[in-house]
């Protein structure tokens, strides 16, 4: 294996669901972090395999440690049950090598069916405040240098593991965007994924709450009119709850 891969893959993963981990085959160009939280279980036993123990909780704990373990000069954060598509993979680490500003890049993800998870842009554009609400871990990838030096990470009071369970990778673009970071989507797939997921609940107290969080943590007290504005635009979505999400907690 290289001494500096050019792409990290990061697993982070509760011990118990260390068996979900779909590793990619091995590559000389291409590390694989696997993060886990807990004890028992066992990883393959590869050399492009590093295995890394915490006794965190939340995997934005987790991520934010991979951003500081990181090898390889570009980095992607893998799920359980998620699968990456090696093509898309390849051509991110080549949209980082032609764009040496770039921090933070934004891509698709196709579900079980080849089919896009989302309505993604047509065309490559910059991930603000304004158009990144969406982003899910798999679609994101970052150069860890980049972040360390400006000082961003994960907020770790949001994300799987917490009560916030949700938006830690939209808080990231947002923070990297205030630090003065290029932030950019491309459309590009790179990724695969079950559809349901944490991000695709509506309609719940608790998710009210949550969504509801991560936009004061984005907006602060403006907060309430990017609320309104998402709810005005699909208020089923949101049912009994969406004056609660509106309003705030």
């Amino acid at each position: 294996m290289a001494v500096s891969p050019k792409l990290t893959i990061a697993y982070s993963v509760l011990a118990g669901g260390l068996g979900n981990i779909v590793l990619p085959e091995q590559r000389d160009d291409t590390e694989i972090l696997v993060l886990v939280q807990g004890r028992g279980g066992s990883i393959p036993r590869r050399e492009d395999v590093r295995e890394i123990r915490l006794d965190s909780v939340g995997v934005t704990r987790s991520r934010n440690e991979a951003i500081r373990q990181a090898r390889g000069e570009v980095l992607v954060f893998g799920e359980e049950n998620a699968e990456w598509i090696r093509g898309g993979l390849d051509e991110v680490v080549e949209i980082f090598a032609d764009n040496p500003r770039l921090a933070v890049f934004l891509g698709r993800a196709e579900d079980e069916t080849g089919a896009l998870r989302k309505r993604y842009p047509a065309f490559r554009e910059p991930a603000t405040i304004w158009n990144s609400a969406r982003v899910g871990t798999i679609e994101l990838a970052v150069r860890p240098a980049m972040l360390l030096k400006a000082g961003v990470e994960f907020d770790e009071e949001f994300g799987a593991g917490t009560d916030n369970y949700l938006g830690d990778e939209y808080i990231l673009v947002a923070d990297a965007n205030r630090a003065g970071l290029k932030c950019d989507y491309f459309p590009v797939t790179i990724s695969r994924h079950p559809r349901d997921s944490s991000g695709t609940t509506f309609g719940t107290a608790a998710d009210a709450r949550a969504r509801s969080r991560v936009f004061d943590r984005v907006f602060g007290w403006f907060a309430p009119v990017p609320r309104l504005l998402v709810w005005a635009r699909n208020p089923r979505r949101f049912g009994a709850s969406g004056l609660r999400f509106v309003i705030g907690y």
